[in-house]
């Protein structure tokens, strides 16, 4: 029994209901964009956009177009370099080959999901 399983049970004893990540909110798209590109870019700007691994750039507002910025905290879904997941509360983007997830259910908590994620 994992961790998590014993929470539950001692603090749901009747159970806690399992839903699929994409029933809780929004699936973000990302921007096509590469790295040379990320690299030319980036100078401490206000949007941050992530690549696969550790790879960030902080890029300037106008640089990326507005329909690829999300403004609300999300979990970000890293599929190349290294595998993992990342929870970022400002501005930002990601290369399209990445996905993030806005959860924007009130009975759920977002960094709770990002916690459970990681283990």
């Amino acid at each position: 029994m994992s961790r998590i399983d014993e929470l539950i049970a001692r603090h749901c004893p009747d159970g806690a209901p399992r839903r699929p990540l994409s029933s809780l909110g929004k699936r973000n798209i990302g921007t096509a964009i590469t790295a040379s590109k990320m690299k030319a870019i980036g100078g401490g700007g206000p949007v941050r956009v992530f690549a696969g691994g550790q790879t960030v750039a902080d890029v300037a507002e106008d640089v990326i177009p507005a329909k690829d910025v999300v403004q609300v905290p999300s979990i970000i879904v890293k599929s190349r370099g290294h595998i993992g997941f990342s929870y970022y509360e400002g501005s930002f983007t990601h290369k399209n080959e990445l996905w993030s997830y806005s959860i924007n259910d009130a009975d759920v908590d977002q960094k709770f999901v990002y916690f459970y994620l990681r283990m």
